[in-house]
Parts: structure tokens; sequence; C-alpha cells
């Protein structure tokens, strides 16, 4: 088998649920420990089954069979990218922002958490723009609005 083959994002199955969520939520752990993130899977779990109930497009990369994070699409809106930490740094997040410019090359747009400063890394790696910065209310987070303009 190629490495190719390896890998690949698919829409998101019922029966992927749990890792999806698990994979989230681990990513969040990591990502928001500066705010003391500490909810559980369970609150993953039920924001994905939330973004698919509100027409979201939740897609899943997957490595030799196993989910390792989640891609939440609104129309042109990446409203959730996490890769769970044990495979960031292994091409997956660049792989899922790939798909998505191919989905909308008129151009993208995700919010980030100030803070979180290897995802904005990330985003600007791959010709994200910041564009605005604004709290994120209730929990008083710094956001920072991303657009990518298209191809």
């Amino acid at each position: 088998m190629r490495p190719a083959q390896l890998f690949c994002i698919r829409p998101l199955e019922p029966r992927d649920l749990d890792a999806a969520a698990a994979a989230a939520n681990a990513a969040c752990r990591q990502a928001y420990a500066f705010f003391g993130y500490d909810q559980p899977v369970s609150a993953s779990r039920e924001r994905i089954r939330e973004a698919q109930a509100h027409g979201e497009r939740c897609f899943v990369p997957e490595v030799a069979g196993v989910v390792v994070g989640i891609l939440t699409l609104k129309p042109a809106f990446i409203d959730r990218l996490f890769i769970s930490p044990c495979w960031q740094g292994h091409g997956m997040g660049s792989a899922c922002l790939d798909f998505t410019k191919s989905l909308y090359p008129s151009g993208l747009e995700l919010h980030c958490a100030q803070q979180n400063y290897p995802a904005r890394r990330l985003y600007e790696r791959h010709g994200f723009i910041a564009v605005a910065e604004y709290i994120y209310e209730p929990i008083g987070i710094g956001d920072v609005v991303y657009r990518w303009p298209g191809s």
C-alpha cells in the first residue's frame, strides 16, 4: 500500500462520532490550556452533533482507518478544525486546509483563539490573513478572524 492510501479526508459517519469527539477534545485541551479548558468528551460529541443538526458539512481526517480529527464547515467558513495532538505536525491540518480550499476556491473564513499560536502559524502559512480581533463572550477569550481570499 502506498503512503497516500493511508490518509484520507472523508465525510463523518455515525460510527466516527466517538473518535472524532475524542480527537477534538484532546486538541481543545492542548490548544485552550491557557484558560483551563476542561470540558468532557461528551461536550465535544454534542457540539459535533449540533453542527450536523445545523447543516454543517462534517469530515474526518483518517490515517490507516483511524480517525485523527474533525473538520466542520459552514458555507465558506471553517467552524472546527481539530487534529489529535499526537497527529499534529504530520501534515493533517495542512491537508484539511487544502481540502477545504478545493471546496471553496473563492475564499474562506475562520476564527482562531488569539493565544492558539500553533494554529495561527498553520493558517498564516496557508495564506489566511488576520482581518479582525474580538473578545468572544461569555468566556472572555480573544479571537482572530482569518480570511483566505481564494485562488
